[in-house]
């Protein structure tokens, strides 16, 4: 059975910690936040690696110069190969990425880090706001912490699904009418498809899958082609998406809408900072997670419509579940469940 959260226990953990509790008195934080300040200031840019949109990533880069002054790079990649290069790089004794927001399994991958030691502990990296208790502990993933989600929804084509045949909860989709026009990508291009999976399997069990290959649907490699083949009516659901990944596209006047189904879980966005010992640029790469897990920061990161950041749930589904550590391990499981091998 998976565990659920509802849209007010999700931040209910960390919501009435008190700054009392801190080890450090208020002026004695902002003296070190001066100094990390002009430490930034004099490395003068970083580089950060991104799996969520460019668009997101472009965003926070231009947010945190005005902020602060200090110039950014950003590498944007789908989870796995981001992992996998800076792994790469890691062993090869070359960190380049001063800090990562990484989706997919990002907890086991923060955690290899800091048993390699190219990574620090979120919690002891002088976070402002995890030091004085202000960010959400239901968010903490001891290696890394949560800073947005982006929660898993279906679209659907509304030239092509009007009225009584708009899905509205996942299985919703099994019906003979939708046959040979669902759209589902090859969870190979992010561990982060996963969670869906895994969730669908802990919620409807092997029937689910039986049921889905039985109508046909049609398998794609990449998801930014799924979402423009669905755009372009080639097929009429889509399903899991995000909503950032399905808003790009409408802006653009595709006919698309979004539902999100009660039960569901997210994208797990998490910031993981590399070890200052290793880092090139470790002052800057500190502040730029220490502004991503703060109010100011955390807002303009999360500032696209249907993602949810820590300081406010109202854009996760009823009962959120939440991304499950280690699930990695069972992408050939759903892979063959979802027929993309056999």
């Amino acid at each position: 059975m998976a565990m659920r959260m509802t849209r007010r226990s999700v931040l209910g953990a960390g919501a009435g910690l008190a700054s009392a509790g801190a080890v450090r008195t208020a002026s004695a934080q902002g003296s070190d936040m001066d100094a990390l300040v002009r430490a930034a200031k004099a490395e003068g840019e970083f580089i950060f690696y991104c799996a969520a949109t460019e668009n997101v990533a472009k965003r926070i880069s231009e947010g945190f110069e005005k902020k602060y002054g200090v110039r950014s790079k950003f590498v944007r990649l789908g989870s796995s190969p981001l992992q996998q290069r800076y792994a790469a790089e890691a062993q090869a004794g070359a960190i380049t990425a001063d800090v990562i927001l990484s989706a997919g399994d990002s907890s086991a991958f923060a955690a290899e880090g800091l048993k390699s030691g190219w990574m620090v502990p979120v919690t002891e990296a002088g976070i402002g706001a995890i030091k004085d208790g202000s960010f959400p502990a239901s968010f903490l993933r001891g290696a890394s912490a949560v800073v947005q989600i982006q929660p898993w929804v279906l679209t659907y084509n509304s030239d092509r699904v009007t009225g009584a045949d708009v899905p509205k909860d996942w299985p919703d989709i099994l019906k003979p009418r939708f046959a040979g026009q669902i759209i589902y990508s090859d969870p190979i291009i992010s561990d982060a498809y996963l969670d869906h999976w895994v969730l669908m399997l802990d919620l409807y069990g092997p029937e689910f899958f039986v049921k889905l290959k039985a109508l046909n649907p049609r398998k794609y490699v990449e998801g930014v082609a799924a979402a423009q083949s669905l755009a372009a009516g080639e097929g009429t659901i889509q399903f899991p998406v995000t909503p950032p990944q399905i808003l790009d596209v409408k802006r653009r006047g595709a006919p698309l809408e979004i539902v999100m189904p009660p039960t569901a879980t997210g994208v797990e966005i998490q910031v993981i900072v590399s070890n200052p010992a290793k880092a090139k640029k470790p002052a800057s790469g500190r502040l730029f997670a220490d502004w991503l897990c703060s109010r100011e920061g955390n807002a303009v990161l999360n500032a696209d419509p249907g993602i949810a950041g820590v300081y406010d749930a109202s854009a996760l589904p009823k009962n959120y579940v939440p991304a499950k550590a280690g699930i990695v391990a069972r992408k050939d499981e759903m892979r063959r469940l979802l027929g993309f091998i056999a």
